[in-house]
């Protein structure tokens, strides 16, 4: 497939990468600023709950992607005990982000009352 002809969901994930990967970029050389920090930290919370979302949405399909359907493995392995472990992998993603979204969100709380002022 090219570009052109992947699905949507696909498009949109690899363009919130690609903004993010330039976020990481225009950061590196900003100077330190309470404002930019408060407001990537929510960005951050928000973009880390986006991402627990749609692992559950994968975990229910893939839990449900063998229904009515022949699988086959690339490696001649049982492609059902493949996708068992696949969405086990989710759901430990899924908890990964969930700490990871209440981490962010108390940096995002702490660093929301810190403020800086310039020295006289």
């Amino acid at each position: 497939m090219t570009g052109d002809e992947w699905p949507a969901a696909v498009v949109a994930a690899e363009r919130g990468a690609g903004w993010w990967r330039a976020a990481v970029v225009e950061q590196r050389s900003a100077t330190a600023d309470h404002g930019d920090f408060y407001a990537l930290a929510g960005e951050l919370v928000d973009t880390v709950r986006a991402l627990e979302s749609l692992v559950e949405v994968l975990g229910r399909q893939v839990s449900g992607y063998g229904e009515g359907r022949v699988l086959r493995d690339d490696q001649a392995r049982d492609p059902g005990a493949r996708l068992t472990v696949a969405v086990a992998l989710l759901w430990q993603t899924r908890e990964s982000l969930a700490a990871a979204k209440q981490t962010a969100n108390r940096f995002w709380s702490e660093i929301g009352h810190i403020a800086a002022v310039e020295e006289a």
